[in-house]
């Protein structure tokens, strides 16, 4: 048996062998490249972990060098709060070499989100243990930004000159979500971002706030902060910035009631009690979570919950009689424990609600709605009711072992949701294991419900798919085919007999063309075309061609829904507009018309198009659309290939430019960048539409301009660059809450279900006015829309005269929500419903166009920049373009990003079909 000083001796050995190991590839970093370096950092880092928690349990018991230790070393780091790093980034170590083959881009990701954990462990070793390890840790390059570095150095020394303890100096009622914590680093010290949002039940992603702080705040529960302002200068101008002086864990009562009631029980106003608090200052000063806490081993756990009682000498403990029963639950692993160890980890209101329900046999007679079984099973690739885990959280708060069979079907679910790939090779699955047998398992836990067999996958050509994906498609391909089978009895001679009668006008001939060969043959037209090529406009004229007839115009968003309004010039008495989700939902809705036309069609969903084409009773069908622009946020191919099924008498394509005939080379970089030619980079550099980040972003090169970010977060996401740009604004600040307005500052609806149907998200507006009238703040807002007193006189807001034609200006008070009992959810009333926009996203901007365009680009969004989110930022402009990205950012977009090729799904269709005919 090992002395301890031989134990430890040997213990530092494998440190200093790992950490030199670790080191040595740091400095092939200029012959490597960082993606190749971060991979084999990586493979070192398990041992360097285990063992500096092999370290930290040796010198506080007796013990061997025996790897076995090394499981006793770990359960004794989960009990210390200030440890909790360690053992964390043990776990997710231990998750990327159970889970995936890691690519050097995968790594290299991975890599900058351990860094963290790196730079903590030097620090520990070195003040606890005297030990000097990853000594070249600081050649490790974290962006290549030099504007975002400056940005953050400056930061450091607001955050460092900050006396915090000093700086807490009232109290706080308001709660907040905390949405991400990323920290950043300066002269190897870590510092955190902090973004956040009110905690009242409505999410938006423009209502986030960010924030900067020393403070390590963890994520999970609804919080209390304290703020106070700064100023940086940056890139000549000055930059607000909030800095969070001091935190604490502030979970909602309202969420301690929600969780109760899955139990049949009910404990009000509990995060107030005695036990409450204790509970709350455990979590700040630890920063476990309550997962963490029910999984500590029974002498801890009874430890820890005696303490928390006597913190504040609590009398009764209701809540640990709660989180026992919990306890119980999740040690037996029985039915129930999955969804628990979910709920308890965020303790989210909105989340809580969407799945309570009546007593649940198959969970514990726990009073969850059934919606909640196949989570409870899957975790890793179903969803709770109403809300989308993130994946990181899951690994956090799950046992992620033997769940080989979800990661599979996940990964097969992302390839078909987001990247629109319906069928995945197999040798992409072959990662997790013995394929065919994974599958099985997948779909033998499947309940057989028809809504769950649905994601039953199977296997055709060698790739594997989501049945229902497949189904739907199929329908829906069947279903066009079938309209394009017989056209219109004399509908040549009817077009030819309209455009001769002057009665009016087209002054195109490819539009012409169009319209003769339209429903000839065929009862479905789809209209392809790229940006700026007048596919409004043929609608318009197919729109005056059938004008006595009825007609449905559909479209995915209302803004979609409104260009068509002002772009379609006939009577509105027989004609219905509408969003898609509107006509589908809504069930006292007239479906019968004689012509359905549904535009920017790219982004609606495959299951929403089915819905569509079962519930609408038409003769003619009109779809129009680009497939290279922005494309349905869920799975959505049908219109890509439906190129591929139809006959050529269906298909109608523009390839006649009218947004920017007047710029030649403009439209040639649309299309280079549609095709991706090889020559862009040469069009972009010529035309100098590329430029590094300066102060020109803040100088607007028209009035019709506007700045497209594809984030809302970091220092160049649209609610930190709304907040640079309104400083520009010489108008006063009216502040309430955390946010700041300003007379003259243009905004967008986004929580308009006060105002609807009048006033919708998206639309446009400019604050006129701002007053406070007692504990309210008033607006008048001039909107982009005019608004007659019918229209307005059931809504809730009072329509002003205007005298700017085409614009209507309202005004509204808003409440004050810190004055809203903490119990119950803040009201529309209490909700400020539009956000500053001086920029706005890519994907709000689909279908509208300005005179100048300026697109940000950065380290931090550029792996989920696709070819359609770049093409659709770039068409937005009539006449003027700047791309804001560096170089090296720059190359790598144009180098990942390509069209999107939908060959494969065709081909495999075509086998779906013949098969379902035959069935």
């Amino acid at each position: 048996m090992t002395t301890r000083p031989e134990t430890i001796r040997r213990i530092d050995e494998q440190i200093f062998r790992s950490d030199a190991a670790i080191c040595r590839h740091i400095e092939q970093l200029d012959v490597m490249g960082r993606g190749a370096v971060s991979q084999d950092i990586l493979s070192n880092l398990r041992t360097f972990v285990e063992h500096t928690m092999f370290k930290i349990y040796a010198h506080a018991n007796d013990t061997t060098y025996d790897y076995q230790q090394i499981g006793k070393a770990i359960s004794f780091v989960k009990t210390k709060g200030n440890l909790k790093f360690l053992w964390r980034f043990h776990a997710y170590l231990q998750i990327v070499a159970s889970h995936y083959t890691l690519e050097p881009e995968d790594s290299e990701r991975v890599m900058l989100k351990y860094y963290e954990f790196m730079l903590k462990i030097k620090a520990l070793l070195k003040t606890e243990h005297g030990l000097e390890v990853l000594a070249n840790l600081d050649k490790f390059p974290l962006n290549t930004d030099r504007n975002l570095q400056e940005y953050y150095e400056k930061i450091a020394v607001r955050l460092s000159s900050r006396n915090h303890n000093a700086d807490r100096s009232s109290s706080v009622n308001v709660r907040y979500y905390i949405h991400k914590v990323k920290p950043f680093f300066v002269n190897q010290h870590i510092y955190y971002e902090v973004t956040f949002f009110p905690a009242t039940g409505k999410t938006n992603k423009f209502d986030r706030i960010i924030a900067f702080t020393k403070l390590d705040i963890s994520k999970y529960y609804a919080v209390k902060l304290w703020t106070v302002e700064e100023n940086i200068s940056l890139l000549g101008k000055t930059m607000p910035i909030l800095i969070i002086v001091d935190w604490e864990v502030a979970i909602r009562p309202i969420e301690i009631e929600k969780f109760s009631r899955i139990f049949g029980i009910t404990l009000q106003n509990h995060a107030s009690s005695a036990e409450g608090r204790g509970l709350m200052r455990f979590l700040t000063q630890t920063g476990f979570n309550l997962v963490e806490l029910l999984c500590f081993e029974e002498t801890h756990y009874r430890k820890v919950r005696s303490d928390i009682l006597a913190m504040f000498n609590a009398k009764v403990s209701n809540l640990f009689d709660l989180f026992d029963r919990c306890r119980e639950i999740i040690g037996s692993n029985r039915p129930g424990c999955t969804i628990l160890r979910y709920l308890l980890y965020h303790l989210n209101n909105k989340v809580l609600t969407d799945q309570l329900g009546d007593s649940n046999e198959h969970l514990s007679n726990l009073r969850l709605q059934w919606g909640c079984i196949p989570f409870d099973k899957m975790p890793f690739c179903t969803s709770p009711l109403s809300h989308n885990p993130r994946l990181g959280d899951l690994f956090d708060c799950l046992d992620a072992s033997n769940r080989e069979h979800e990661m599979l079907a996940r990964l097969i679910l992302i390839n078909t949701g987001i990247n629109g790939q319906l069928y995945t090779p197999r040798k992409e699955l072959e990662r997790f294991g013995d394929v065919d047998s994974l599958v099985n398992t997948f779909n033998m836990k499947l309940h057989r419900s028809p809504r769950q067999q649905a994601r039953r996958i199977k296997e055709r050509n060698g790739h594997f798919y989501i049945v229902g994906y497949e189904n739907d498609t199929v329908q829906i391909i069947r279903k066009l085919i079938e309209l394009s089978s017989n056209g219109v009895q004399n509908y040549v001679n009817s077009v030819d007999a309209w455009l001769a009668s002057g009665a009016y006008q087209v002054d195109c001939e490819e539009k012409k063309a169009s319209l003769r060969q339209m429903f000839t043959q065929s009862s479905v037209a789809l209209i392809y075309g790229s940006a700026g090529t007048g596919k409004s406009t043929l609608i318009n004229h197919v729109s005056n061609l059938f004008k006595n007839q009825s007609k449905l115009y559909l479209a995915h968003t209302n803004p979609a829904v409104d260009n068509m309004k002002r772009k379609v010039s006939v009577p509105t008495d027989n004609a219905d507009f509408m969003t898609v989700t509107k006509f589908i939902k809504k069930h006292s809705i007239r479906t019968e018309y004689d012509i359905v036309i549904i535009d920017e069609c790219s982004t609606i969903n495959n299951s929403d198009m089915k819905e569509i084409l079962i519930k609408a009773e038409f003769e003619l069908l009109i779809l129009v659309g680009d497939i290279y622009q922005i494309e349905a946020i869920q799975f959505g191919n049908w219109f890509s290939v439906a190129k591929g099924f139809l006959p050529k008498s269906s298909i109608n394509e523009l390839l006649q430019p009218y947004r920017s005939r007047d710029n030649a080379e403009l439209q040639t970089l649309w299309d280079r960048v549609r095709s991706m030619d090889d020559r862009i980079v040469e069009t972009i550099a010529r035309n100098q539409y590329s430029v590094t980040l300066d102060d020109s972003i803040f100088t607007a090169a028209e009035s019709d301009e506007i700045i497209l970010c594809l984030n809302y977060d970091g220092l160049y996401g649209i609610n930190n660059i709304n907040r640079f740009l309104q400083q520009a604004n010489p108008n006063p600040a009216v502040p309430w809450g955390l946010q700041l307005y300003k007379i003259g500052d243009p905004i967008l609806f986004n929580e308009s279900d006060r105002f609807m149907p009048v006033i919708y998200n998206n639309i446009k507006g400019w604050i006129v006015d701002i007053k406070f009238v007692k504990d309210k703040i008033q607006f008048d807002i001039e909107v982009d829309k005019s608004i007659n007193g019918l229209e307005a006189r059931y809504c809730d807001f009072e329509l002003l005269e205007s005298a700017a034609p085409g614009r209507s200006v309202i005004r509204f008070t808003v409440d004050d929500h810190t004055n809203i009992d903490e119990n119950l959810e803040v009201p529309v009333t209490a909700i400020v419903p539009f956000q500053v926009s001086y920029a706005v996203s890519i994907h709000k901007a689909q279908g509208l166009e300005f005179n100048s365009v300026k697109v940000v680009i950065t380290d931090e969004v550029e792996d989920h920049i696709t070819h359609s989110i770049f093409y659709t930022a770039i068409t937005r402009t009539r006449e003027k373009l700047k791309v804001y990205w560096t170089p090296e950012v720059g190359h790598r977009v144009l180098g990942a990003i390509k069209p999107r090729d939908v060959g494969r799904d065709i081909s495999f269709l075509r086998n779906a079909l013949t098969e379902y005919s035959t069935t």
